[in-house]
């Protein structure tokens, strides 16, 4: 009997057993269904937060470009085709390359378009161009040459836009948000910025508001606004890529952009780069592309820039920039490193000379030293260096943390005015603006380079735009300068000095090779 209980027994166990195992089988089958579905709780509950907060990103693009839409406007570029009919081309002609396209293609792409005989204007409408008739006499016709955007800063009418968009203009057409249109006059332009101020006569204007540029870094939000192809108020989204940043073929003598891939293509020039807060904190100037289209890179004029720059051109129609008279290099890490500064210092720029009787030597800063921060930026290159300094108010300091033979120092500089004679004694290459050229002083290497044995002084042209008043003068690059107006010259501050002083005429004693010329031009 109680074999037969432990059998009994055993096979209740067994039969127990078969049923937990039946329902434990039952209970693994249904087990993945409950757990996506869990999971699927989950995710949802997941998305619903993400959702929420998506939408509230999506919410601050929308209100930045509506807050920004009347602000926001569209500059075409006119000529007036019986003043300068030679600036216009026919349909089937390959279109001008525009400047700010020109200085970042490929140098293979820039061959094939010089052996076109392609050269730098703006853009222009080759369609209205195609319906214009010939110039008729006594009858002035203005033709569209490029359309760019601006941004309305205050509300008494004042705009701001790039030089290079209204640099070839005639006449300058605004188009606000409301399809109401204006004539803009030029109040002043900076193509050493690419910024340009105008000013139209209109009421119901609502101005931008311009933001703290210095307060962007890399992966804020940001949104392009203006007529890219002329689609007026297009809104393309990215982030700020870099910051501080300069091209690496210089397009402008200050670079100190914010890089973005917010889509910016030919007609954004000039519009404004807002932040989530709709603050502009740049202008669009140009591009990083091999097609003329966007390619993910684009280039914003700085807002702080722009707001100095305005302020003077509305003031006085030119700007001022600060000057220190110091020569600056670029380091390496290796170079901060030899020179025993701490491991934590890995940007700067070294001082590679300074200017006699110049404020930097007044203030006792040194060949060799090296700049690590100006007014508390930290300085990344040459270039972040010479766009701070120029920033500063003539008469103000320009407060820099340095480092000499490893011990770090202080040093407060008076700022003086820049000027190109200014500059012209600091380097040894000039730029002769008004030319369009740019000189060296002849030296002994220059000279045996060039072949020149009875020449000790004077300038060599190592530069030139062909469509400047260099070439119209007859001017070609190693040419020798020795006389401008009757002068004898050794340097570009002489260069420049003897041509302002009669800004009229212009009269040149050149040597080329064995030969001596007299060139002259008359400049009014």
């Amino acid at each position: 009997m109680v074999k037969k209980l432990q059998l009994l027994g055993g096979l209740t166990a067994v039969l127990a057993a078969g049923v937990g195992a039946s329902f434990l089988l039952q209970g693994e089958h249904n087990a993945p269904s409950r757990l996506y579905a869990q999971q699927a709780a989950v995710a949802q509950g997941a998305h619903e937060e993400l959702l929420v907060g998506a939408e509230k990103l999506s919410q601050a693009f929308r209100a930045a470009a509506k807050a920004l839409r009347p602000s926001v406007v569209t500059v075409t570029a006119k000529v007036d085709q019986q003043v300068r009919p030679k600036m216009l081309q026919r349909r089937g002609q390959i279109p001008n390359l525009p400047d700010e396209f020109r200085g970042l293609l490929p140098e293979e792409l820039l061959r094939q378009f010089d052996a076109q005989g392609i050269d730098r204007a703006d853009p222009f409408d080759t369609e209205e161009l195609e319906q214009s008739s010939e110039p008729k006499p006594g009858k002035s016709q203005s033709v569209k040459i490029g359309v760019g955007s601006g941004v309305i800063v205050s509300k008494d009418g004042y705009i701001i836009t790039n030089n290079h968009v209204v640099a070839k203009a005639d006449a300058l057409q605004i188009q606000l948000s409301d399809n109401r249109t204006f004539t803009a006059k030029v109040i002043g332009t900076d193509p050493k910025s690419d910024v340009a101020l105008l000013k139209i006569d209109a009421q119901g204007l609502v101005p931008a508001s311009l933001g703290d540029s210095s307060a962007m870094e890399v992966g804020d939000w940001v949104l392009a606004i203006g007529s890219p192809f002329e689609l007026d108020q297009t809104v393309t989204a990215g982030i700020v890529s870099a910051v501080n940043r300069s091209t690496q073929n210089d397009i402008l003598p200050y670079e100190d952009f914010l890089q973005t891939d917010a889509a910016i293509n030919p007609g954004n020039s000039g519009g404004p780069l807002v932040n989530l807060r709709g603050e502009v904190v740049g202008i669009n100037t140009a591009i990083n592309s091999s097609t003329g289209s966007s390619a993910g890179v684009g280039f914003a004029i700085p807002s702080n820039t722009v707001a100095h720059v305005m302020q003077d051109l509305r003031e006085s129609g030119h700007v001022r920039r600060g000057f220190i008279g110091a020569q600056l290099a670029d380091v390496t890490y290796e170079t901060l490193r030899e020179k025993k500064l701490p491991d934590d210092v890995v940007d700067g720029v070294v001082i590679d000379g300074v200017q006699e009787n110049g404020p930097a030597a007044k203030a006792k800063l040194q060949k060799g030293d090296i700049v690590t921060k100006a007014n508390g930026r930290v300085i990344t290159s040459v270039q972040a260096m010479r766009n701070t300094v120029a920033m500063v108010r003539p008469g103000k300091t320009v407060d820099l943390d340095i480092y000499r033979e490893g011990r770090p120092m202080k040093i407060s500089i008076t700022v003086e005015e820049m000027t190109d004679q200014k500059l012209a004694a600091m380097s040894p290459k000039t730029e002769i603006e008004s030319l369009k050229m740019a000189v060296e002083p002849l030296n002994a290497a220059l000279a045996k380079d060039l072949g020149v044995q009875d020449i000790d002084a004077g300038v060599v042209v190592v530069a030139m735009d062909r469509r400047g008043k260099a070439a119209q003068l007859g001017l070609r690059p190693e040419d020798i300068i020795t006389e401008v107006n009757g002068k004898p010259i050794t340097n570009g501050a002489e260069m420049l000095a003897a041509i302002e002083a009669k800004p009229d005429r212009l009269q040149m004693t050149v040597r080329r090779g064995d030969s001596e010329m007299v060139l002259r031009l008359n400049q009014r």
